[in-house]
């Protein structure tokens, strides 16, 4: 790239399309110009730097260098709509900001988050995904901010803040529990009885057999309800036991609906909050919001006690 060389923001955003789309046909649809035009204006933006940024096939994704520029073109749009929002108070964000949650958080403490953060006339998109399956995505620039039990940041520029631990119990109905656990959670039993887990990604079940039974248990019956509301349904249909974050359980083993099957041995799950190392605004403004309420809300852990992750 040419010594102070400016570059072109009509390359930039196009190339920004098919980055956000994974494709140069549907970027240039919803630029409302030609595939050959989006091709033409990626080609000499990367002649311009100096460096290739798209890998074509088989898939449309973007370099190491991509994502940096990817990452450099949000920042002046989001900085950009920071100005707009300043000099025309209650202006509407037109840039989305994907922020990636895990569902037991959207379940029970973020959704609050999320009025507070419509307060900042910004257009949210909040993705729903297993903690540990979007960090690619982070890296891209496709999300801006992730929930995840990684506690190492993912690329250079990033930092992972730690916020809390999310606490799980091993429930089920009174009922089901008298039939499948007279004698307590066993190894035997967990081998019979049908656990309710929320998909194939799912690997709080093991991570819990692992710490209370101090061995790998592989195979055990199962059933997958992939929302928070539909597994805890299913637990309480007897269809079941599971893991279930405590903030929901707590009131209906109080109400003596559900029973714990592990009292004391609560698993802890550590989240840690992902994002920018430097945060153009509002994403700065974002990440204090949602550390403030993931602190507020989380088991923040005692120093020196081991916790899983």
């Amino acid at each position: 790239m040419k010594v102070g060389a400016m570059l072109n923001m009509v390359e930039l955003e196009t190339f920004a399309a098919v980055v956000e789309h994974r494709s140069f046909t549907q970027a240039a649809v919803a630029l409302n110009i030609s595939s050959a035009a989006a091709t033409r204006r990626v080609k000499r933006l990367e002649q311009a730097i100096g460096a290739l940024l798209l890998v074509r096939e088989p898939t449309v994704m973007p370099t190491k260098a991509g994502e940096d520029v990817f990452r450099h073109f949000m920042t002046v749009r989001l900085q950009e709509d920071d100005l707009l929002r300043r000099v025309t108070p209650g202006r509407a964000s037109t840039t989305a900001l994907a922020l990636a949650v895990n569902a037991d958080s959207l379940a029970t403490w973020f959704e609050p988050v999320t009025r507070e953060l419509a307060q900042h006339h910004v257009a949210l998109e909040i993705v729903v995904d297993d903690q540990d399956h979007t960090l690619e995505a982070l890296a891209r620039g496709d999300v801006k901010g992730f929930l995840s039990t990684q506690p190492e940041p993912v690329v250079d520029r990033f930092v992972a803040e730690p916020v809390g631990q999310m606490r799980y119990q091993c429930v089920a109905t009174p009922e089901f529990a008298r039939e499948h656990f007279a004698g307590g959670l066993t190894l035997p039993g967990v081998l019979e009885a049908t656990a309710i887990l929320f998909d194939r990604k799912d690997a709080l079940h093991d991570v819990f057999f692992g710490l209370h039974f101090g061995v790998t248990v592989g195979r055990y019956p199962r059933h997958y309800f992939p929302s928070p509301a539909a597994l805890l349904n299913a637990i309480l249909d007897d269809l079941g036991y599971g893991l279930v974050p405590a903030m929901q359980a707590g009131p209906l083993i109080s109400g003596g609906r559900l029973v714990a099957l592990a009292p004391g041995h609560d698993l802890m799950i550590d989240l840690y909050w992902h994002h920018w190392e430097q945060e153009p605004e509002p994403l700065a403004t974002i990440s204090e919001l949602v550390m403030e309420a993931a602190r507020r809300s989380l088991v923040q852990p005692v120093p020196g006690r081991e916790c899983a992750t």
